[in-house]
Order: structure tokens, then C-alpha cells, then sequence
């Protein structure tokens, strides 16, 4: 439950950062940069509030991928279509 939390927020932040910087000049871009940064370092607080709860890192490290990546695939994918919508 907390993984489907994490990706919704993650989610959620990334259409919200794209959504601040649609009008500047390659906000698509620079959005998704900005967003898979600060999400990297969100999962990685993440990361180490497991750990610091009594998991391994090896077991937080799947977790860390899939709250990671699913988000930034979401807002990649909305970056593409903003993109193409602009011209």
C-alpha cells in the first residue's frame, strides 16, 4: 500500500512541476530533469527510512526501482506528448 502511495505522490508532483513550468521555454524538458532529480532524492529518503526500520538494503532496493521509475516513465510519457502537442 505504502508503494502505491509513493508512486501516486510521485506521480501527482511530477504533472504538478510540468504544469508550473508550461510556459517557459523548454519547460518539458527541463521539467522532467527537475522532477527525476528531486523524485531520486525522495526515493532515497525513502530508501533509507526502510532501512532504518529494520529492512536490508536489498530488500528496499526493488521498492526503491518501482517508486522510482514508474513515475518518472508516467511524466517521460506526458513530456513526449507535450512535446509533440507544442509542435
Amino acid at each position: 500500500m505504502r508503494t502505491l502511495i509513493v508512486i501516486a505522490i510521485g506521480i501527482a508532483l511530477g504533472i504538478a512541476l510540468l504544469w508550473l513550468l508550461r510556459r517557459q521555454r523548454n519547460a518539458p524538458m527541463t521539467g522532467l530533469l527537475a522532477f527525476a532529480g528531486l523524485w531520486l532524492l525522495a526515493c532515497g529518503y525513502n530508501l533509507s527510512v526502510g532501512v532504518s526500520h529494520g529492512y536490508s538494503v536489498a530488500e528496499e532496493i526493488p521498492f526503491l526501482l518501482v517508486n522510482y521509475l514508474v513515475p518518472v516513465a508516467v511524466v517521460w510519457a506526458l513530456r513526449n506528448r507535450i512535446g509533440k502537442a507544442q509542435g
